[in-house]
């Protein structure tokens, strides 16, 4: 016996589509001028804080990178005032050409010293000026944001629709009243 193979047809059958919308374009949320401008103004406002925030922090640097050379300075110039000294004393015990050569070269270096040191004092007086003028001005800033965020938070306050409270529940004077009643035993 032979067996047959039976042929397995397939079906054919129509693929299903599917109907696709049509692309609605975008909806463009109309922004008014008037709020840009504020967006602006605030990011303005933090950019600015910003950069007050940077000068003083700056002018701080500044003004310590001056103290710090001048105190270098101020010790140069005490040693230098120590080796004059110590060479004008020797002038006065010996009186030699090389004694006087010394003396004079310590007095110059002592001249020239005396001088940065002036004008580090000078610059640490400016930058000193400086660093006041960013303090005062980043604390100006600071007082008038928050002065701006409270009056925003008070407006919001005051324009913010009232809620109203709602009743009190009141207890049914029924309830209450049949309550005792049915605890009492009938006298009848």
């Amino acid at each position: 016996m032979a067996t047959r193979k039976t042929s397995t047809s397939k079906k054919r059958v129509a693929k299903k589509t599917v109907t696709r919308k049509a692309k609605s374009p975008a909806v463009k949320k109309t922004v008014s001028p008037v709020a840009e401008i504020e967006k602006a103004i605030a990011k303005s406002q933090a950019q600015l804080a910003s950069l007050y925030n940077k000068a003083a922090t700056q002018a701080q640097k500044s003004a310590d990178s001056v103290k710090g050379q001048l105190d270098k300075a101020v010790a140069r110039q005490t040693v230098l005032r120590d080796k004059k000294n110590a060479a004008a004393e020797k002038v006065s015990t010996t009186r030699t050409p090389a004694a006087l050569k010394q003396l004079a070269r310590a007095r110059e270096a002592l001249k020239i010293a005396g001088q940065k040191t002036a004008a580090l004092r000078e610059q640490l007086k400016t930058a000193k000026a400086a660093l006041k003028e960013a303090a005062d001005t980043q604390k100006k800033s600071v007082a008038q944001q928050k002065a701006l965020d409270k009056f925003e938070s008070d407006w919001a306050k005051a324009n913010q629709p009232k809620k109203r409270k709602a009743p009190a529940k009141r207890r049914a004077k029924k309830a209450v009243a049949a309550a005792p009643a049915a605890t009492e035993p009938s006298a009848s």
